[in-house]
């Protein structure tokens, strides 16, 4: 009864000591994923700065006839496609989403992404070109 006894006890202590064990390592993996998830976490300042950039060159929110034929002078010296022209206009005349142009348009947010950056490349040359 003995041996019983003792085979008893040290099964208990040896799942005593896996559980220990076990739980151990769950809570260190919890907290390194928890750590892990709060350095990959942009603060909600970080993000709100970010997404108040905008280029806002609308001709409605141009104040000078001069102004406005600046504006459509830039626009054709770019050389512009029609769709490019239209994304242009929708993104930084109507503050619209890359999501909501694409929609609109009938394509894929990445290809209005790709369009919007080449438009940003040709205006910065020209920018560059004329200052």
């Amino acid at each position: 009864m003995s041996k019983d006894r003792n085979s008893d006890e040290s099964v208990e202590k040896a799942f005593s000591s896996y559980v220990k064990s076990s739980l151990q390592h769950a809570s260190s993996d919890y907290f390194k994923k928890l750590f892990h998830d709060y350095s990959h976490i942009a603060l909600l300042d970080a993000v709100t700065y970010e997404l108040n950039i905008s280029l806002n060159i609308c001709p409605m929110h141009l104040q000078e006839e001069n102004d406005h034929t600046l504006f459509t002078q830039v626009i054709e010296d770019l050389q512009l496609s029609p769709k490019e022209k239209k994304i242009f206009c929708l993104k930084y005349c109507e503050d619209k989403t890359d999501k909501e142009i694409a929609s609109s348009m009938g394509v894929t947010r990445q290809a209005i992404s790709k369009t919007k950056s080449n438009i940003l490349v040709k205006l910065k040359s020209h920018l560059e070109m004329h200052s």
